[in-house]
């Protein structure tokens, strides 16, 4: 389609006038074939149509550079280090294979509606770096362009999956035997092939609360302050196979040890290693012996006790270093209080997050 604009001076006036016999854009108000004349200056355009689409384009644009600034994994996947950061796991292939078990995992969101405008992806992302990081949910909100409501649905949401899959899954009920122990037993544990678990609790702060027999219940005489307080069993290469739920801080190790369950797995002929904290000779199962560090009795150990605390050392330093692993995952620090009633999924999650690290002794590899 053709225009032809003929511009004259009309006497008087000292704008042009155009004389438009034609015009291309539809809907105009110059039909096809008028002789009619309009007054135009040249900062206006016949047709407020094409304007208002201008006006759209250019909020669609801002939109669409506005997604482009959301934090996504597809950022980071490229980077070991920054996956180890913002995640607390390996690598790329990591997270991927995280993903693809969630998206074979029925997922039933808490909020009970289904987050669709971001990707699985990066929902996990969300929640690994919600982990390992702790950021508030207002930071994450803004992070990845989406509500608070949203964070916490897709938060509470993946940890569930997660907690299903990995402890539920593979880990609850599933302690190494001794004799699968011994298949990848380390240097340090020659002297004691037949251990089958090292046992050790950890800590993590929580808020304080309004009732006094709580406060009384949840406060550490060791940590000076309200905390919870999980054992922890790990095996002797390093990965850690059992993780009771949490108790109050003023629980002592033997009265968690008794009550947890852990004992229901073990065998005649097993031992298992401790700190001194753990007097739990006296409800062990028949047949099971302990290893713990000498006490000093006589003002001096002698040279054999001397000689076996330092064998116990060398092999429960592993077993400290995969709780400092443990600890790599910021939300332990500090359980929000929102958060009470997933407390033990999420530990239990990030036990899970911990075995799937490089493991601890490089003789493991």
């Amino acid at each position: 389609m053709t225009r032809r604009i003929r511009r004259i001076l009309l006497p008087g006036l000292n704008a042009p006038v155009f004389n438009m016999t034609q015009c291309c854009v539809p809907g105009c108000f110059n039909k096809s074939g008028s002789k009619q004349q309009s007054n135009l200056s040249f900062y206006r355009f016949p047709c407020e149509k094409r304007e208002k689409r201008k006006i759209e384009n250019e909020k669609l644009k801002k939109q669409v550079e506005k997604q482009k600034q959301t934090f996504s994994f597809s950022q980071i996947s490229d980077n070991p280090e920054r996956v180890q950061y913002y995640t607390g796991l390996p690598d790329a292939a990591s997270v991927l294979f995280l993903e693809a078990l969630l998206s074979r995992f029925d997922l039933k969101y808490h909020s009970d509606w289904t987050v669709q405008m971001m990707p699985l992806i990066d929902q996990l992302f969300l929640t690994l770096v919600k982990l390992k990081l702790n950021f508030g949910h207002e930071d994450l909100s803004i992070r990845f362009n989406c509500s608070r409501g949203t964070v916490t649905n897709i938060f509470t949401t993946i940890v569930s999956a997660l907690y299903d899959i990995l402890y539920v899954g593979m880990l609850e009920n599933n302690i190494p035997s001794r004799a699968k122990n011994q298949t990848s037993l380390p240097d340090c544990f020659q002297p004691f092939a037949n251990c089958r678990i090292v046992l050790d609790c950890t800590e993590v702060s929580v808020c304080n609360t309004e009732r006094l027999d709580t406060q009384s219940h949840l406060y550490s005489q060791y940590k000076g302050r309200t905390t919870l307080k999980a054992l922890i069993g790990v095996a002797p290469n390093g990965v850690i196979t059992f993780v009771s739920n949490l108790y109050g801080g003023s629980a002592s190790d033997k009265a968690i040890t008794a009550d947890c369950g852990v004992l229901q797995h073990l065998q005649p002929g097993d031992m298992v290693i401790a700190d001194k904290g753990f007097t739990i000779r006296d409800i062990l199962p028949e047949g099971v012996s302990l290893n713990i560090p000498s006490f000093l009795t006589n003002g001096q150990f002698t040279q054999e006790e001397v000689n076996n605390n330092r064998k116990i050392s060398c092999a429960r330093i592993h077993v400290e270093r995969s709780i400092q692993r443990l600890k790599v995952f910021s939300i332990l620090h500090h359980i929000p209080y929102q958060f009470k009633k997933n407390i033990n999924k999420i530990l239990k999650a990030c036990v899970c997050l911990t075995n799937l690290q490089t493991p601890i002794l490089r003789e493991i590899e």
